[in-house]
């Protein structure tokens, strides 16, 4: 044990808000700290608002599974070809300070929280056309303004150090936070089992969830405002917005993340709500709702995975890089949805043996989020070292297109997979069961129906090459040319001074 692990061992709060670096280009634990924080209060309010609007909608607003699938997919779609400008505004704009995106955090972050809040609140409109304008006016807002944070705050991945080590060690602790805060919305799973626990309606249940998980949220995430931006422009180019967005065209990178990305998307599915909502199984004269056991079991098979988390570079140096990783994950997904598919869940003993397979695809699937986002932290360096400007705004906005785009093309499928399978929210209001051509289709649609979209995603990333000598000569060059500008500025300063004099 070295002596820098026996420090934090002894003395485990001064070591993780330590202010100063131990080593050469290391990134202080404090900074650390705040930025894994921040992303767990954005990744609360995130998961809250982007995974379970659909389900309000359809359970609470009662609006049909068609209806809500448009909604969501066609705003979502519109909204996302706006990220690209909102990236593109990013990178063109410079606070007085000299700052590019943590300004930003701050001043998006209150409102982002306040209309999440608002998404989950029914003001028993009675016009379902009306409904619909509330829903597409409110989510329209909440989500053009989580596209400026949500660029900013993933842009610090690239920002934080010209150090591409310490841009991994970053991201790594970027989506552990990512993880924690996403974890929490999951709660609500058991708490709509029948239709409310603990005596709570839907509609009650969203409300608690919603001041805790968007207000919360909102103002956790501004924690990030303790990070520094050390990797800046070498020379500050300001060009248009277009021409900002046309910068993406040497960013094959993230394109292809991009690609596979929508294309994981494009493939039957339904989420676990809907599935587990009306499930019991009972354990002696207990009866146990499906709902409260499948939170306890992906919890305890996801808790190795989550410690991979923290060793995320070192596997990815074991493995052979992050790509590597990211090609497992998918595999292994493939590879354990088809087994789970044919052992089902119509006893407890199938269910407990098919949730206990999610440990074999958690472990890959823990740190493949680490692998994309550190890969395209580097990405950025390399549309530097080719174009000689920074892009950390428009490169992350689109991650958030990717995201976006995918989950319209999901909610989308979705609605037309309810629709297909006649799921009835009237049934689970009123306690009765669902029609049996929903019983019959929702298991293969369920586990079988994203591995088409998972063997779809997987032939982008295996065209990628982004090989160790090409990102070791770009990064070693990036060195030489700050080193050289910044002589150059000291030579202008020399100059200047004695002009004066």
């Amino acid at each position: 044990m070295t002596e820098q692990q026996r420090n934090a061992l002894r003395h485990p709060f001064r070591w993780l808000f330590n202010t100063e670096p131990e080593q050469p280009d290391e990134i202080p634990r404090k900074e650390l700290a705040s930025f894994t924080i921040g992303l767990m209060g954005q990744n609360q309010l995130y998961g809250m608002a982007g995974n379970w609007f659909f389900h309000f909608c359809t359970n609470v607003l009662h609006l049909s599974p068609l209806i809500v699938g448009r909604m969501t997919g066609i705003i979502t779609v519109f909204d996302a070809l706006n990220d690209p400008v909102a990236g593109a505004l990013i990178d063109k704009h410079r606070f007085k300070d000299g700052r590019k995106l943590l300004p930003w955090i701050k001043i998006t972050s209150p409102f982002i929280a306040l209309f999440a809040f608002m998404l989950f609140i029914n003001w028993n409109i009675p016009s379902t056309g009306l409904k619909v304008l509330y829903c597409v006016s409110i989510f329209v807002m909440w989500d053009v303004l989580y596209s400026f944070q949500d660029a900013a705050l993933w842009g610090m991945t690239a920002a934080i150090s010209n150090n591409s080590g310490q841009r991994a060690r970053a991201t790594q602790w970027a989506d552990i936070g990512s993880m924690l805060g996403g974890l929490l919305p999951g709660l609500l799973l058991p708490m709509l089992s029948g239709n409310g626990a603990f005596g709570l309606t839907q509609q009650q249940v969203y409300i608690l969830f919603a001041t805790f998980m968007c207000l919360g949220g909102g103002f956790i995430s501004m924690a990030a405002l303790g990070m520094t931006e050390r990797a800046k422009e070498i020379e500050i180019i300001k060009d248009s917005i277009w021409r900002n967005i046309g910068v993406l065209r040497h960013n094959y990178m993230l394109l292809l993340f991009l690609a596979s990305e929508i294309l994981r998307r494009c493939a039957p599915r339904v989420t676990d709500v809907y599935i587990y909502q009306q499930m019991t199984f009972k354990i002696g004269e207990t009866e146990i709702p499906a709902p409260l056991l499948v939170t306890i079991l992906v919890a305890v098979t996801g808790l190795p995975g989550t410690a991979m988390k923290f060793i995320a570079t070192k596997i990815a140096d074991r493995v052979g890089g992050m790509k590597r990783i990211m090609i497992i994950s998918i595999l292994t997904e493939i590879t354990v949805r088809t087994l789970q598919f044919f052992i089902g869940i119509k006893t407890l003993p199938r269910f407990i043996l098919m949730y206990s397979l999610q440990f074999f695809h958690e472990l890959p699937n823990s740190i493949n989020n680490i692998a994309m986002r550190s890969m395209i932290s580097d990405s950025v360096e390399y549309v530097e070292w080719k174009t000689g400007k920074r892009t950390e705004g428009i490169t992350m906005s689109v991650r958030n297109l990717m995201s976006k785009m995918g989950g319209a093309v999901e909610r989308y499928i979705q609605g037309l997979c309810l629709n297909f399978l006649q799921y009835s929210a009237i049934n689970v209001e009123r306690g009765l069961p669902q029609n049996a051509h929903f019983h019959k289709w929702v298991w293969p649609v369920y586990r079988l129906g994203p591995v088409l979209g998972l063997v779809f995603a997987l032939i982008p990333i295996l065209i990628l090459r982004y090989p160790a000598s090409l990102k070791l000569k770009v990064e070693s060059e990036m060195a030489e040319r700050r080193k050289a500008g910044v002589s150059d500025q000291e030579a202008v300063v020399r100059e200047q001074e004695a002009g004066v004099d």
